[in-house]
This record gives C-alpha cells, sequence and structure tokens, in this order.
C-alpha cells in the first residue's frame, strides 16, 4: 500500500508579516513625526465680545469697536481714531500700566496684510475716575486707539489679546509679567468686531 501524500501548500513562517509590518511603520513613523503626527492642527483661539478672556495677567472683556474723533494731547483739532472698548481686570499682585508698557503691550490690532499693529494710546476710567493704572482686583474700563486716515471707514476690525507669562527672560533674571510672543501663536485670543460710529 502506497503512503498518502499531502497536497498541502508549505506554510509561509509566520514571522515574514510581522516584519513587514514593522518595516512600514519604520518608515510611517519619522514621516508622521515629521508632518506633526497625527495631532489635529491647533485653531486659532477665535472668541466673541462680552465674555472674558485670560491674558495671564489680565482677565479682557471686549465690547465693542467704533470710530472717535479724538483731540490730541498737544493739539486742538480732533483726529479720527479707531476705539475698542474692553473691561480689564489685573489678576496679578501688583499695579500694573494701563499704557502700552503695561496692558496696551498684549493688545495688537491686525491689518489687512496679516501684520499685527500695537495701539496708538489707552485710555481709561476706574470707579469714574480716568486712570493711567490698573490696581489688582479693581475694573478698569479702557479704549484702546488706533490712528485713521481721514478716508478709512472699516467695516470690521480684528483685534487679538496675546498671552502673558510671569517668568524670567532670556537674559534677564528678575521675575515679572512678560509677552510671550507677538505672533498667532501667542495669542489668547482673537476676534473680529463689527465697527460701529460714535
Amino acid at each position: 500500500m502506497r503512503a498518502s501524500t499531502s497536497t498541502t501548500p508549505p506554510t509561509r513562517p509566520r514571522w515574514l508579516v510581522p516584519a513587514s509590518a514593522a518595516g512600514a511603520a519604520a518608515v510611517l513613523v519619522p514621516v508622521l513625526w515629521l508632518t506633526g503626527g497625527l495631532r489635529e492642527t491647533p485653531q486659532e483661539p477665535i472668541k466673541a465680545p462680552g465674555r472674558p478672556i485670560d491674558q495671564g495677567w489680565f482677565d479682557v472683556t471686549v465690547r465693542d469697536a467704533r470710530i472717535v474723533n479724538v483731540t490730541p494731547l498737544f493739539g486742538t483739532t480732533p483726529q479720527r481714531r479707531l476705539e475698542v472698548r474692553m473691561r480689564v481686570v489685573n489678576k496679578g499682585k501688583e499695579t500694573a500700566s494701563l499704557g502700552l508698557s503695561g496692558f496696551g503691550q498684549g493688545v495688537a490690532a491686525r491689518t489687512a496684510k496679516g501684520k499685527w499693529v500695537k495701539p496708538e494710546e489707552v485710555a481709561g476710567t476706574a470707579a469714574g475716575s480716568a486712570t493711567d493704572a490698573v490696581q489688582p482686583g479693581l475694573p478698569v474700563e479702557a479704549a484702546v486707539r488706533w490712528r485713521l486716515g481721514p478716508q478709512e471707514t472699516p467695516a470690521t476690525f480684528t483685534v487679538g489679546l496675546r498671552k502673558w507669562k510671569f517668568g524670567t527672560g532670556f537674559t534677564d533674571t528678575s521675575f515679572r509679567w512678560r509677552v510671550e510672543a507677538e505672533d498667532d501663536a501667542g495669542l489668547a485670543g482673537r476676534l473680529t468686531l463689527p465697527v460701529g460710529r460714535s
């Protein structure tokens, strides 16, 4: 009697499939790492007016934007300004300047070409009196202003609020509040407002 022969084809070694998968993964991982991985691309922090935005040093509620006529400190002829009104609360432990060396340093307007521009001036009132400072915990109504040309009448205006961080600088070892960055990555909030007329 002849012995029966098997017609089953030889099986492949099991290690070939995992090895090829591992090879593909080895190629894929560096590509994902170079392109940012599987994480979602961060979206710009677009905010709505009327709600507080946490900048780190300040809580800011943007109210509205409007075109106003302002008489400059040294002059008698009113000049056109685009004014954004905000409620500002100092969350730190020390008094902060309201102007461009303090709170105003963390506010910028976006031009049509995508550039961020600092305000020209910041005025404020607290408890019914004019002020150029923000006391800890005491809300200030701030008017942040940019100069407008005679024919400029924008329908909308985009304002950005930068993040503040408490710590030391690159060369300055003293601890204080500093604006983190001056580009889109350093924004705590970005708002596009309709522009009214005063």
